[in-house]
């Protein structure tokens, strides 16, 4: 009953003596348990009891409750029990029900919970949602079929998604790091750094040898206080930086940027929308980095001088510093702050990231990327069409996937490979089933296999890529010497001679869908575009200069010069420092070649060329 409350033992902020985890999300009066018993291998201690059920029934009628989650604890195990009360609840009442089981095979029964929990609390209201958009794509004489975004990097349909709509947590951030996945493989960067910078958060994604980065669970509201969701979700490190983020003085006056958002509404002072208090955009303007025509092509005008006068009084004044040092310190405090992001993503999981490129998205992403990139000695950043965007685009390149788990507590030396095997095949075939139902139409077909391992003893694993097949103990070699090249890289260390165990199994099925070409983003012009404007931009090392103003779509491919520039599109606007080289490739992404820290702080007043090489 207490199982919401009870969670786990850590306790994320430790000093903190007012900590407080978010409440839960179903009162204790709507919890009810029930006799019903299996034990931990999957066998029937009790069955489920009809009269419990009624009565149960019973209450949940005169409390109007709408959705119900089921939970029971070796569900993950033999899910017949969990079968038996949804079978029951859906014939009784039109409601909407959450089995645990459906949505993970894994154990943990926090974690469980808590999943089947979220899912009945947003399932209502998203099919409900996605009822009223398929009837007006039906109206509109849509041939197509409706496909969602998922969270770990596939897509699905909208019956899936009405069901199970916990699996579409963070699905547009995650749309783009499938993008960058599919345009660094293009391109044949084995490794590479998805950052995605929108208006409220900046969010970064690893690439790891061409492969996104999945985990296991993930934290809706954060780890430190939020509700854990046990799904597969792309690895996401997020920030509150976005170019809303409010810039503020503290209760000690020290100067904070974010978490708090200006939003869409009222936005940023410099929009004109009512908006009052300085945020990263207001910075950015106030340093003169954005086209003087202002922003989606000339269509929005900016306020530069209502964005200087608010970090004026609102911080500048009180400081008793000049507008322009505060406006730098803002991007600066953003920069370090987005740059520790990318550390956790990358660093903290045993990666250089200087051996990474930095491929930037969202309205905002460009703006900042050759500073981050700086900030981390990333050397190449890539700015691909339509950054703005490039979610949308990410969309359109995911496959329909499915990813089935279980539970398979063993230690590697003693596990039969004919028992592992038999697992593996079994919840292929689980997959392969429900793509045949979901989209028949698709023959292609790819499966990858993991298992999570870990020292025994220890309390976390490592998902290791599995061989193909488990037909004798070379697979169980192959395994070992894999999970100890991984842990070697994210640990610093590992002991040849440890004894590892087996924790869950995972099925990864990918029914590739058409794609659209690369070659779409070619550039068109077919001359060195040349700028078409200047304007007085701050840069820290240099402090004002004068910066051409180049419009991306009359860029050529080939065509190369150094910074300062300022790139400017419809969605975005890209910065290119004093002492960066930049090129437009054959698929019109700008790859910024960043100059070292040492190197830009050194007087970079040299003329910018615009020669196509």
């Amino acid at each position: 009953m207490a199982i919401l409350e009870l969670g786990r033992g850590n306790r994320p902020d430790s000093f903190n003596l007012f900590y407080r985890r978010l409440p839960a999300l179903v009162p204790r009066n709507l919890r009810f348990e029930v006799s019903a018993r299996m034990d931990g291998q999957g066998n029937e201690i009790a069955p489920v009891c009809a009269e419990e059920l009624d009565e149960i029934l019973r209450s949940l009628s005169a409390e109007g409750v709408e959705s119900v989650a089921v939970c029971l604890l070796h569900a993950y195990r033999n899910p017949a029990h969990e079968l038996q009360i949804g079978e029951y609840l859906r014939g009784k009442a039109a409601r909407f029900v959450s089995l645990s089981h459906e949505l993970s095979r894994e154990w943990r029964e926090h974690e469980r919970t808590s999943t089947a929990v979220v899912n009945a609390y947003v399932g209502p209201r998203m099919e409900r949602y996605l009822e009223a958009l398929q009837s007006r794509l039906n109206d509109g004489k849509l041939s197509g079929r409706l496909l969602l975004m998922e969270s770990n990097g596939g897509v699905m349909t909208s019956e899936l998604a009405a069901q199970h709509p916990v699996y579409l947590l963070e699905s547009g951030p995650v749309a783009g790091a499938v993008a960058a996945a599919a345009l660094s493989n293009e391109l044949g960067y084995q490794n590479a750094i998805s950052f995605d910078m929108g208006g409220t958060t900046a969010k970064c994604t690893l690439i790891n040898k061409g492969r996104i980065e999945i985990a296991d669970i993930y934290y809706v509201g954060g780890y430190e206080h939020g509700y854990p969701v046990q799904v597969p979700v792309v690895d996401i490190v997020e920030v509150g930086a976005g170019g809303g983020s409010i810039a503020h003085l503290d209760e000690t006056g020290s100067l904070r940027v974010g978490p708090r958002s200006a939003g869409a509404e009222p936005g940023p002072v410099c929009y004109g929308r009512g908006g009052s208090e300085p945020t990263i955009t207001d910075a950015n303007a106030a340093l003169g980095r954005f086209a003087p025509s202002g922003l989606l092509g000339g269509e929005m005008n900016l306020d530069t001088a209502a964005s200087t006068r608010a970090i004026r009084e609102k911080i500048a004044a009180p400081l008793g510093l000049p507008e322009v040092e505060i406006a730098s310190g803002i991007i600066r405090l953003a920069v370090v702050t987005m740059s520790a992001a990318v550390r956790r993503i990358s660093i903290e999981r045993g990666h250089d990231p200087r051996d990474f490129v930095l491929i930037v998205s969202g309205g905002a992403g460009p703006l900042h990327a050759a500073a981050i990139a700086r900030e981390l000695s990333i050397p190449t950043v890539l700015v691909p069409p339509l950054p703005g965007h490039f979610s949308a685009w990410g969309m359109l390149l995911a496959d329909i996937r499915f990813d089935n788990a279980q539970t398979f507590i063993a230690d590697l030396e003693a596990a039969d490979v004919a028992d592992i095997e038999a697992r593996f095949t079994q919840m292929e075939d689980a997959a392969k089933q429900r793509l045949r139902e979901t989209a028949p139409q698709l023959l292609k077909l790819q499966l990858s296999r993991f298992i999570d391992v870990r020292y025994a003893g220890q309390e976390h694993t490592v998902r290791t890529p599995a061989p193909e097949s488990f037909t004798d103990a070379s697979g169980k070699q192959q395994l070992r010497e894999t999970f100890l090249q991984m842990y070697a890289q994210r640990y610093g260390h590992a002991d040849p001679r440890g004894k590892l165990q087996l924790v869950t199994l995972r099925v990864m099925l990918d029914g590739i869908v058409d794609k659209p070409r690369l070659e779409s983003f070619r550039p068109k012009a077919k001359s060195a575009g040349k700028p078409v404007a200047t304007t007085k931009t701050y840069f820290d090392a240099v402090g004002w200069v004068d910066c051409p103003v180049f419009q991306r779509e009359t860029l050529s491919s080939g065509q190369a010069f150094a910074g300062p520039a300022i790139i400017v599109e419809t969605g975005s606007t890209t910065v290119v420092w004093p002492q960066d080289k930049v090129e437009v490739d054959g698929y019109g992404n700008i790859i910024i070649q960043v100059a070292p820290r040492q190197l830009a702080r050194e007087t970079g007043k040299e003329t910018t060329g615009v020669a196509a090489s």
